[in-house]
């Protein structure tokens, strides 16, 4: 795959379903450790800014296997964007039970710009968000594949990772997701 746009080719490659698997370790008694096991689907969308041409509507369930043995459902949205003109890719959130005039989910407000650079096993990622007095660090590992014709570009990223580390009065764990293209 060309290396011209890097962000664009991660950004293209995350489209389809995925399987994760995360864990989750918290520094604070009675506050939720465990894993996280589900599916997630990056759908594109169009974009009602002109700033972003495309989104992806980030989707993921799946169920918690807390430390103490309970079990409970979960599920999240993200809306992903790609700026062409600066070749940068942000992470919003999604208002929770809210939809626009067409059914769509409506973005709310912004979780992280994604400053991606080429890393020492491929691209890494990261962001910032201050939630109320908790800071979220964001780093993101892809790895999109090698191919030996400079000019294929069929190929899609098979795998990539993120990694959240949340620290604050309120807050203190660590969240790490692995995500395998479902084939």
């Amino acid at each position: 795959m060309s290396r011209e746009r890097p962000v664009a080719e991660i950004f293209k490659s995350l489209r389809g379903s995925w399987r994760l698997k995360r864990t989750l370790i918290s520094s604070i008694p009675g506050s939720l450790s465990g894993i996280f096991e589900g599916t997630a689907t990056f759908t594109p969308r169009k974009s009602k800014v002109s700033t972003y041409k495309v989104e992806l509507l980030y989707a993921e369930k799946g169920h918690l296997k807390t430390d103490t043995g309970l079990t409970l459902s979960a599920n999240r949205k993200y809306i992903y964007r790609y700026n062409f003109d600066e070749d940068k890719m942000s992470a919003w959130f999604v208002k929770e039970e809210t939809k626009d005039k067409d059914g769509a989910e409506e973005v709310d407000y912004l979780f992280h710009d994604l400053e991606i650079k080429e890393g020492k096993n491929g691209w890494v990622g990261n962001g910032e968000h201050l939630c109320n007095k908790d800071m979220y660090i964001c780093h993101y590992e892809f790895r999109l594949p090698i191919s030996e014709d400079e000019d294929d570009e069929d190929e899609d990223m098979d795998v990539f990772g993120v990694r959240y580390k949340v620290k604050g009065p309120e807050k203190d764990y660590t969240s790490d997701t692995a995500y395998q293209r479902i084939e």
